[in-house]
C-alpha cells in the first residue's frame, strides 16, 4: 500500500472515527455500569491520566523519528520481537474490528433491518469497503476526513440536545459506587481512550513528524470532549441507563430529539451518519492491518491481502451466536483487550526501547571517545589490524 504523507487534520481524523464508533457500539453504557452516577467524575480523572500518558509518549517517540511500534519493536528485540509485536497488533485490530461491526450490525437489524439476515448485512457493509480499496489509501484517508468530524458533531448535538431533561440530582452520589470505585478500579475506564493506539503507527505517515506532538494532544482533547459528553448526557437524562443492553445508548437519547415541527424524529440522521462512520471505521482499521502485514511480510501486492482480511473480518463477525455472547465480547474482551494491546503493551516497549537506545548511544560515545583519546600511531596501526 502506498502510504500517502497526511496532513494534522487528517491525522486526527483517522484516530477520532475509532472512538467514534466505539461510542456508538455501547461504550458509554459500559463507562457508566463500571462506576454508576460517579461517572463523569471518573471521566475527568480518566482523563487526566490519558493525557499525562499521552504526553509521556510523544517524548518516548523522541528517539524514534519516523518510526512505528512495529520497527521499534525491531530496534529492542529483533526481527522476532518485531514479528510477535505485529501479529499481536493485526489479531487486536481484527478482534476490535469484528466485535465492532457486528455489536453495530446487531443494532442496526433491530432498529431498521429486521428482514435482513445480520450475515447479509455484514457481507453488504464489508464487500462495499473492499470495492472502495480500489480507489486507494488516498481515498480512504480524504473521505474520512470528511466522515469523522460530522460524525462527532452529530453525537455532540445528539449529547446535548436532550438538555432540558437534566438533572443534576441524578449525578449524586458524587462517588457513584465509592471512591475505590471511581478512582482505582475505575481507572480501567482508560480503555475508552484505545482510539490512541493509531498514535503507534502514525508517525511514519505524517507530512511533518514535530506535528506528532501537537496530533496527539489534540487528539486527546477531542475524544475526551465526546466522551465527557456523551457520558455527562446519559447520566443527567436517565437514571437508570445501565439496565439499557439492547440498542446503541445513543441512539435511545436520539429518539427523544425533536426540532420545533421541522424535525420531530432526527434519529434517522443519526443512523445514517453512524452507517457512514462504521464504513470508514472499518476501512482505517483494515488499512492499518494491512500497513502492518505488508511490512512484516514485504508483500507487494495490495488488494489479494485486503481480500484476504476482509474475508478473516467477516467470518469473524459472525462467530457470536447469541446475545450473551455479544455482551461479554463488549463488557469483557473489548475492554480488557484494549487495555493489555492498545494502552501498557506498546508503552512498555517503548520504555524499554528507549533504556536500550541510550545504552547503545552511551556505548558508542565511550568507543568515540577512546579512539580520540588514542595516539595517532596507535590509531594508524588499529586501523592497519
Amino acid at each position: 500500500m502506498e502510504i500517502k504523507q497526511i496532513g494534522n487534520f487528517q491525522a486526527i481524523a483517522l484516530i477520532l472515527i475509532i472512538v467514534i464508533n466505539h461510542l456508538v457500539l455501547g461504550t458509554p453504557r459500559t463507562l457508566i455500569a463500571e462506576t454508576g452516577t460517579g461517572t463523569i467524575l471518573n471521566m475527568f480523572y480518566v482523563f487526566l491520566v490519558t493525557i499525562i500518558l499521552v504526553f509521556i509518549v510523544t517524548k518516548l517517540f523522541n528517539n524514534f523519528k519516523g518510526k512505528d511500534i512495529v520497527d521499534i519493536s525491531e530496534f529492542l528485540g529483533g526481527k522476532v520481537l518485531k514479528f510477535i509485536v505485529g501479529i499481536i497488533y493485526i489479531l487486536y485490530f481484527l478482534l476490535i474490528l469484528s466485535t465492532t461491526v457486528r455489536i453495530i450490525v446487531q443494532d442496526l437489524e433491530i432498529i431498521y433491518f429486521e428482514n435482513v439476515s445480520i450475515s447479509v448485512l455484514t457481507l453488504l457493509i464489508i464487500a462495499s469497503i473492499v470495492f472502495v480499496y480500489k480507489y486507494g489509501s488516498s481515498a480512504i484517508i480524504k473521505c474520512n476526513s470528511i466522515i469523522a468530524p460530522i460524525a462527532g458533531i452529530i453525537i455532540l448535538v445528539i449529547a446535548f440536545s436532550n438538555i432540558q431533561d437534566f438533572s443534576l440530582d441524578r449525578i449524586f452520589p458524587i462517588l457513584g459506587f465509592g471512591a475505590k470505585e471511581t478512582f482505582i478500579t475505575g481507572a480501567s475506564n482508560i480503555f475508552a481512550y484505545s482510539g490512541l493506539a493509531i498514535l503507534y503507527f502514525i508517525m511514519p505517515m505524517l507530512k511533518d513528524s514535530r506535528n506528532f506532538k501537537k496530533i496527539s494532544i489534540v487528539s486527546t482533547i477531542l475524544i475526551g470532549i465526546l466522551i465527557i459528553g456523551s457520558v455527562s448526557s446519559l447520566v443527567l437524562s436517565f437514571p437508570y441507563i445501565e439496565n439499557i443492553n439492547e440498542i446503541s445508548s445513543l441512539y435511545v437519547e436520539s429518539r427523544d430529539i425533536s426540532y420545533w415541527q421541522v424535525f420531530q424524529r432526527i434519529d434517522g440522521i443519526f443512523v445514517f451518519s453512524w452507517i457512514l462512520a462504521l464504513l470508514s471505521y472499518i476501512s482505517v482499521v483494515l488499512f492499518f492491518i494491512v500497513i502492518i502485514f505488508r511490512k512484516l511480510t514485504n508483500t507487494k501486492k495490495e488488494f489479494p491481502v485486503v481480500l484476504a482480511f476482509a474475508a478473516l473480518t467477516y467470518a469473524a463477525t459472525l462467530i457470536p451466536n447469541n446475545i450473551f455472547m455479544i455482551r461479554f465480547l463488549e463488557d469483557v474482551v473489548f475492554k480488557y483487550t484494549n487495555i493489555i494491546v492498545a494502552i501498557f503493551s506498546s508503552f512498555i516497549i517503548l520504555i524499554l526501547a528507549n533504556i536500550k537506545y541510550k545504552f547503545v548511544n552511551r556505548k558508542n560515545n565511550l568507543i568515540n571517545n577512546e579512539i580520540k583519546d588514542m595516539p595517532s600511531e596507535n590509531l594508524y596501526e588499529n586501523r592497519n589490524t
